[in-house]
């Protein structure tokens, strides 16, 4: 069934519309992207929006999502790539070739990075040339808040783990189309790739071994791009730092229940209902408790389920005696075949278990408070999930999960330890190939498996957190290394360095306090001025952005000089200043870029004086290029008209277009004032106009 009206972009102006629109009762769909335009990608605070003294422009894109988010309108993550009308009806094509009808249109999306456009441009982008446009491609996940992300799902509200073993708030997000190479990256013990841009900047080291003995020599680490890295180079993966002791928990701030006489109330009771203490203690007995279901737990309407094999008396026992002293309860014990459940009746654990814990296998999780827990209290989060999920091998322990999330966040909490786990995933779709059965009843895998694999010179310290001997360690002659932990860090070997092709979204962060976060399995710089360290750059450009990247630059790089094509420097005086004050920077007027040379990467670049007309060249290594954006509007070419900068031309009062039905607001309109205030009037406008246009045609 066609919409009344599509919106294509998620910025200020689409976003706006979107709003006037839903209270307009239109049947709308929102295109975009991802949501933002260019204030998500704006790093400093934004000063000059009303109601808000400062506010970044993430936190301000979260608060507009907030607001779209309480009105009936459809959204499709998605790039459009042609509008046309027919007869009175509009049909807009998308990247991933899906195909929706309108009766009305507004364009409102933004605008991209302008190029030089120069020669040598092309040829040395990700060789010296650059947009700051290091990225990951959508589906790549970073460690944030308590486990993964994918880059593309990060909000304001995530905090990342960075290169100094710390959470930090995200205070930029920033997505671009990319349609080239990317570098995937295979490691030891954590097998998954990690893709990224090529000239995406990687910590890395060298581990020389010395022959028959237990050395080895460390360098110091150093970034290197993606496209250099090879099987010599080790990565860095960073062992979280932080420690902070929760001694207790309440059922009444968790689950925001009543108290009386310090016992948290159920919201509905019957005569069976049964009243906890308030308190509970954040000890090894709940911790260890927490494990087991982890590892075996399950939930009801009412109720926590643990099993375990009959045979394991020890744990039954142990669990029950749990459960006795920690919530004053007697569980319910019932053996079927070769297998016990233990049951916990009672409402409040049972949501207690589900909001600390995640409900079904694949869901499990540990609270992000957890992995700051002190190693004596870890130590028995540890236990109880390889006693429920674990066991010995040949030459290892190794405990399976089908949650994602726990598995990686195992590594995390494993590696406090200076415990080396190896994380491999099964995928079902394999492991669904050879039949497997169970008393006659055949098996199929629904969900993908994670083996986490601890062996070799993390052995005998699992052995001790388990109090578990493993006979392995005394068959074995000698220990094989093939990873290490130095300080603070864990320097893993490249194992496999590959290209592909890609074409689709890439997204890259900025960090508040810190310039780096971890792509899945190592750590990477959220910007490849890093790659620029102590050597000489230019920065194209004289407004905000580019002062704001020569301001970054000059706690890497050598020298910096900033080339401005007019007369006068179009920067604010603060930024001016700063700039001035650096002492590395020197700042050039009336510059016409006209090549950029170099050999496999950029040497220099050559401009004219505009006012005397000489050619004059810079011996650079690196060009950063921030000459502001141009209109994203290739997909309305013969439904309107432009000027010369690809700006559509539109009717003031009502954004109209010269075709009927076709609106545009923001920062695709002719317009020398490009500000979040006027893309959101605009898109007011359009949307009203919208209607009024919708409603003519009913008549």
């Amino acid at each position: 069934m066609p919409y009344e009206l599509i919106i294509i972009g998620g910025g200020p102006a689409g976003i706006t519309a979107g709003i006037y629109a839903a209270r307009q009762k239109i049947n709308t769909l929102l295109i975009t992207k991802d949501f933002g335009g260019q204030i998500a990608k704006k790093a400093v605070a934004i000063e000059n929006y009303p109601g808000f003294e400062a506010i970044s422009g993430i936190e301000l894109v979260e608060k507009f999502k907030k607001q779209l988010s309480k009105y009936k309108i459809d959204i499709e993550r998605d790039e459009v790539i042609k509008v046309k009308k027919v007869n009175k009806s509009f049909f807009i094509s998308t990247r991933s070739k899906k195909e929706f009808e309108a009766k009305a249109v507004i364009v409102a999306s933004g605008a991209d990075p302008r190029p030089l456009e120069v020669p040598g441009e092309k040829e040395f982008i990700g060789k010296g040339v650059s947009y700051c446009a290091v990225c990951l491609p959508s589906g790549e996940e970073i460690v944030a808040n308590n486990s993964l992300e994918k880059i593309e799902e990060i909000g304001i509200s995530h905090q990342v783990l960075t290169g100094d073993r710390n959470f930090k708030n995200i205070s930029q997000i920033i997505g671009r189309d990319y349609r080239g190479k990317i570098i995937k990256v295979k490691i030891r013990f954590f097998t998954e790739p990690v893709r990224l841009t090529s000239n995406h900047p990687v910590l890395t080291s060298k581990v020389k071994r010395i022959p028959h003995r237990k050395v080895q020599v460390i360098d110091k680490p150093k970034w290197k791009k993606a496209e250099e890295l090879n099987s010599q180079d080790v990565v860095l993966y960073p062992i979280i730092s932080k420690i902070k002791d929760i001694e207790k928990i309440r059922f009444s701030k968790i689950l925001g229940v009543e108290v009386k006489n310090g016992k948290a109330k159920n919201d509905q009771e019957t005569y069976t209902s049964h009243r906890i203490s308030d308190v509970i203690p954040v000890d090894e007995k709940f911790l260890r408790l927490g494990g087991y279901y982890l590892a075996e737990g399950s939930l009801g309407r009412q109720e926590v389920m643990i099993y375990f094999n009959k045979k394991e008396k020890k744990y039954i026992n142990d669990s029950v005696n749990l459960i006795k002293k920690l919530f004053s309860l007697n569980p319910y014990v019932k053996t079927a075949g070769g297998v016990v459940r233990i049951s916990i009746f009672s409402k409040l654990v049972r949501d207690l278990f589900q909001t600390l814990f995640g409900k079904n296998a694949p869901n499990k999780k540990i609270p992000h408070w957890m992995l700051f827990l002190p190693l004596e209290k870890q130590k028995e989060i540890i236990k109880g999930f390889y006693r429920g999920d674990g066991c010995l091998r040949n030459k290892d322990f190794c405990i399976v999960t089908t949650s994602r999330t726990l598995a990686y966040q195992m590594r995390d909490i494993l590696l406090r330890f200076k415990i080396i786990p190896g994380i491999e995933r099964r995928k079902k779709e394999k492991l669904n190939k050879v039949p497997g059965e169970i008393g006659g009843r055949k098996i199929r895998f629904n969900y993908d498996k994670y083996h986490i694999r601890i062996g070799g010179p993390s052995l005998k310290k699992m052995s001790e957190i388990l109090s578990v001997y493993h006979p392995y360690m005394d068959k074995r002659n000698r220990v094989c290394r093939h990873a290490w932990i130095k300080g603070n860090y864990l320097y893993l070997p490249i194992r496999e360095v590959e290209s592909e092709g890609y074409r689709g979204r890439v997204y890259n962060l900025r960090v508040e306090g810190n310039n780096t976060y971890i792509a899945k399995n190592f750590i990477v710089h959220n910007c490849d001025g890093a790659v620029f360290s102590g050597k000489t750059v230019a920065v194209i450009g004289g407004g905000n952005s580019a002062f704001e990247t020569a301001l970054f630059l000059t706690n890497l790089a050598k020298k910096i000089y900033i080339l401005e094509y007019g007369s006068e420097i179009k920067a604010d005086k603060e930024n001016q200043e700063a700039v001035e004050k650096s002492g590395k920077v020197k700042i050039i007027t009336n510059a016409a870029l006209k090549e950029i040379k170099g050999d496999k990467f950029v040497n220099s670049l050559v401009y004219q004086d505009r006012k005397t007309k000489e050619e004059k060249t810079l011996d650079v290594e690196g060009i950063f290029v921030e000459i502001g954006y141009q209109p994203t509007t290739f997909f309305v070419k013969g439904l309107v008209d432009f000027n010369e900068e690809d700006e559509i031309k539109i009717e003031f009062e009502t954004c109209q277009t010269k075709t009927p039905g076709l609106f545009a607001a923001g920062d695709v309109n002719v317009g020398k004032f490009k500000q979040v205030t006027t893309a959101c009037g605009e898109g007011t406008k359009a949307a009203l106009a919208a209607f009024n246009y919708l409603k003519g045609l009913k008549v």
